[in-house]
């Protein structure tokens, strides 16, 4: 079965390049984790492709914000007094996590 991005597409598109270019283009594919036609399709409609590094960080953000989020949970148990962190300076540290994302995110649109 085909995925749905798959559906409906009955054209195709030869092209003769370089074996240097047809590595490139592989290779910026590969860095996107998009296979060739889908990093072609987007580059010549202008679509969006986020880099490796892009998608590497959101996700190595993320995992913090879900440690951050565990470490705050086990908190609520423990009595203000025996906390070695505030509430105060996780939420800072939260918001700091969270800011890093929408940066990374932000950066990959304008490429």
């Amino acid at each position: 079965m085909k995925k749905d991005s798959e559906a409906g597409k009955s054209e195709s598109v030869r092209l003769r390049l370089t074996a240097q270019d047809k590595a490139a283009i592989e290779g910026k594919a590969r860095d996107r984790k998009l296979t060739v036609t889908e990093y072609l399709t987007r580059a010549g409609l202008g679509r969006p492709m986020r880099q490796r590094s892009d998608v590497d960080a959101i996700n190595l953000l993320r995992e913090c914000v879900d440690e951050l989020k565990g470490m705050h949970a086990c908190l609520q148990g423990i009595p203000q007094a025996e906390h070695a962190l505030s509430p105060a300076s996780m939420e800072r540290t939260m918001e700091a996590v969270c800011a890093a994302i929408q940066r990374v995110w932000q950066s990959g649109d304008e490429r």
